[in-house]
């Protein structure tokens, strides 16, 4: 029997083989393709990966700088400056940009293969930059802001962190900034002790033969210091604010020089004082007394014993008596005569006899004075201060006196005192307008009046200090 098969039969096999052949075929594409659409879609999402990582790394790394720095505004830059008016302005360029804070202006790699990359930048949360579509006025409006991206009207920015990879994969992440400014003005207050022999709130020029001495025999001048001529003794510093000039053979006791701090002197007036006084000379040319709380002309036997008479506004003293006391006198004083206490010639003791005046005090001959009030003050004057001739001030055994001049002061001849000299050199409206002692004067102290304290209270710059915390997210 015949098998072979028939030519028909060998057909339908050809076909069925090309037919199965094709189908393998197909599969083998199929496979093939759907691995590279696999292995495509695999590094897309290393590539993914690798930019988010790197948007959170510059996320995490801009946080620790922006909370750590409490100065910048960071809308306005490391400048502090805004041109809002034109935003192509180069005051603008720095606007939002950290690099000074993390060292240099990027893009930043991460890693060393420098294939993922990112960029930071912080924006105000109405900046049309972070959405697709501009924002509405009912957006803004809703938002707290006011549609300016320069400025920040309701405490939130935007830190945005950009990843790059290849292919140009890009993945933005942002996190909301709460950023609160607060602004505040700095005082400094300051109190200043000082007990020095002889304070100006100014210039001062020393001349001749003057002796400061004592333990506390120091010299301070707010503005310049000048000391003229070899035969001046100072025993202790010799200092000045602004500069300080001597011959080269002068040296004081202790320090000197310029360019010392400012040492602060009392507002000096003389009503200030008042209620230490005994007696008021008035202006009326009356001497008056306290009856309980009313300064009223008194007619006793004290009173007719001051030796102060009275003319055309000025008090003066020019006999050899004088009655105890502390005098207010409303006007000028002077004291030309040789009182003092009892005894005679170099045997004769200090009168107890202080001057307060809102006027001049002008002070020469040969009278011998001693604090008599408690708070041991020998002369108070609104103007100027002016002693000269023999003036016995000083009682070396017992007290010593202060002196306290609004105005300026003048000391020459060879008169003698015991205590502290204030000067606040306020510019002189009537009499000398420099501040000086010349002549053989001497100046005693030892500091029992305890330090001078003055209180200033200095306004410093205004200062805004911004706090930035991470209050939320955004993706993008």
């Amino acid at each position: 029997m015949n098998t072979a098969p028939s030519s028909s039969e060998r057909g339908i096999a050809l076909i069925v083989v090309l037919l199965l052949m094709a189908v393998m075929t197909g599969l083998a594409t199929g496979f093939a393709l759907t691995g590279q659409i696999e292995v495509q879609m695999s590094s897309n999402e290393v590539a993914f990966a690798g930019a988010r990582a790197a948007a959170e790394a510059g996320l995490n790394r801009a946080i620790v700088e922006i909370v750590g720095d409490t100065t910048t505004n960071f809308l306005a830059g490391q400048d502090g400056l805004v041109d809002a008016a034109n935003p192509a302005a180069s005051v603008n360029t720095d606007n939002g940009n950290i690099a000074f804070l993390i060292g240099s202006a990027g893009p930043y790699a991460l890693g060393s293969s420098g294939l993922y990359t990112y960029t930071i930048e912080i924006l105000d949360d109405d900046d049309d930059a972070l959405y697709e579509e501009p924002l509405t006025a009912d957006h803004v409006l809703a938002m707290g802001e006011n549609g300016s991206r320069y400025t920040n009207t309701n405490d939130r920015l935007i830190l945005r962190s950009t990843g790059t990879g290849p292919n140009g994969t890009i993945v933005r992440i942002a996190r909301i900034l709460e950023t609160v400014d607060t602004t505040t003005t700095s005082t400094t207050t300051t109190t200043t002790l000082s007990n020095p022999a002889i304070l100006v709130n100014g210039n001062f020029t020393i001349t001749g033969n003057v002796s400061i001495g004592g333990t506390s025999g120091t010299v301070h001048a707010n503005g310049n210091l000048s000391l003229a001529g070899n035969s001046s003794t100072i025993t202790g510093d010799a200092t000045s604010t602004g500069t300080f000039s001597a011959n080269n053979n002068w040296h004081a006791g202790g320090a000197q020089g310029g360019g010392r701090p400012t040492i602060n002197v009392p507002d000096v007036h003389a009503i200030d004082y008042i209620s230490h006084a005994d007696y008021k000379l008035s202006s009326g040319g009356t001497v008056q007394t306290l009856v309980g709380s009313t300064w009223t002309n008194c007619s006793t036997a004290a009173c007719k014993a001051t030796g102060w008479t009275y003319s055309g506004g000025n008090w003066s003293i020019n006999g050899n008596s004088a009655g105890t006391g502390t005098y207010y006198v409303e006007g000028n004083a002077t004291v030309a005569g040789n009182p003092s206490g009892p005894g005679s010639g170099k045997n004769a003791t200090n009168l107890a006899l202080s001057i307060i005046a809102t006027g001049s005090i002008t002070l020469s001959g040969n009278p011998k004075f001693t604090p008599e009030n408690s708070a041991k003050i020998q002369f108070v004057t609104d103007k100027d201060f002016i002693l000269s001739g023999n003036v016995d001030v000083d009682d070396t055994t017992t007290v010593e006196g202060q002196i306290m001049v609004r105005e300026q002061m003048s000391i020459a001849g060879n008169p003698e005192f015991q205590g502290r000299i204030v000067v606040q050199n306020v510019t002189s409206t009537t009499g000398i307008s420099t501040n000086t002692i010349a002549g053989n004067p001497t100046i005693t102290y030892n500091g029992t009046l305890g330090a001078i304290s003055t209180t200033s209270t200095t306004t410093g710059p205004t200062t805004t200090v911004y706090v930035n915390n991470v209050s939320g997210w955004m993706e993008q």
